[in-house]
């Protein structure tokens, strides 16, 4: 049931969101960056997703985080930053079973991912994180707080 749930939430993380139609142009961007610390502690290789709400345009915008905890969000389509608007934020680190951070091409054959974080950050239908980004965009910052699950 584990593999399922995760192999659910990786196809949905890629596929995203919104329109499959790319003839249609997408909203105006501005930088969006940040940090994302867990117990004030920089959290790296996590996977961060800005899901729009309210009413925003456009489509989720990700970035994953380096080693000091930095992020820069891009668009599912390319697009540097993230339309102005209220977003629903998620933060994912899903981890390999021998506990090193799930590369970004996947666990690989055979491979077992499990999720690290909480719901109420990893789970789009339970997370408590969000984000208004300006017109100008700007530096948007998360302190996670808890232990990661092992």
């Amino acid at each position: 049931m584990l593999r399922i749930s995760v192999c659910l939430f990786l196809t949905v993380a890629l596929v995203g969101c919104g329109s499959s139609d790319t003839s249609k142009p997408l909203p105006k961007t501005a930088p969006v960056s940040g940090v994302v610390t867990m117990n004030k502690k920089p959290l790296a290789s996590a996977t961060v997703t800005f899901h729009p709400d309210a009413g925003t345009k456009g489509t989720d915008c990700t970035g994953r985080t380096d080693e000091a905890g930095k992020y820069t969000l891009t668009q599912q389509h390319g697009a540097a930053g993230a339309p102005p608007g209220k977003y629903k934020v998620t933060v994912s680190l899903i981890m390999r079973g021998d506990g090193t951070p799930l590369p970004e091409d996947g666990a690989g054959e055979g491979g077992v991912a499990v999720e690290t974080l909480s719901g109420k950050y990893s789970d789009l239908g339970k997370t408590t994180l969000k984000a208004d980004v300006p017109e100008s965009g700007g530096e948007i910052n998360f302190d996670l707080k808890g232990k990661k699950k092992k």
